[in-house]
């Protein structure tokens, strides 16, 4: 009898554990490889950066599309671009990452299955830090198992606090235009 107990203990220990994994595995993972185009506007030039490497889920929870940009991989796209501004910019030592969290309620994601044009949505921007809100225009279109959307749009450094490193304080005027082309979130099922 003791023995037929303990088995049962057991079995229910394993089952329980297998249960607990299996729930902390319910959480979205994050698409990769979905392009973004930083450009800094300069004084006398534009200064584009790319990055293919930008990570995108959609949050079930939250019903936002969060974006995750990291700094280091921002690329110059020509060759009068100094190599290290955005970095520098950014202060990616500090802030490695620039995070952008769009709302997307699933009831605008089911009813949108072609791009009907840009809808304009709030997104919450974490730059050097500092989080503000603003609406960006964002067309999507999406199915049971992905998101696909663009957008494009412009930030003022001096409507985050960001600071400018002194070396480029001359150069640049506050704008930056940041542009998502096609990028994509393939999940098991948004509905």
């Amino acid at each position: 009898m003791p023995t037929t107990i303990l088995y049962n203990i057991l079995l229910l220990l394993l089952f329980t554990f297998s249960f607990s994994k299996s729930q902390a595995q319910t959480r979205a993972n994050y698409t990769s490889d979905n392009r973004v185009t930083v450009t800094l506007y300069g004084v006398t030039q534009p200064y584009t950066f790319t990055s293919d490497e930008m990570l995108v889920r959609y949050n079930n929870t939250t019903q936002k599309l969060e974006c995750i940009i990291n700094i280091a991989t921002l690329l110059p796209a020509n060759d009068s671009t100094p190599p290290t501004m955005a970095y520098d910019v950014f202060f990616g030592a500090k802030y490695p990452d620039l995070l952008m969290y769009i709302d997307a309620p699933v009831e605008k994601i089911n009813g949108s299955n072609l791009f009907p044009g840009n809808i304009n949505k709030t997104t919450t921007i974490n730059l050097q830090g500092v989080a503000n809100q603003t609406r960006i225009p964002l067309a999507l279109a999406a199915d049971r198992n992905a998101i696909v959307f663009n957008s494009s749009f412009d930030l003022w450094l001096d409507n985050f606090s960001a600071s400018v490193p002194v070396q480029y304080f001359s150069l640049l005027t506050g704008r930056v235009l940041i542009t998502i082309n096609n990028a994509k979130w393939v999940g098991f099922d948004i509905r």
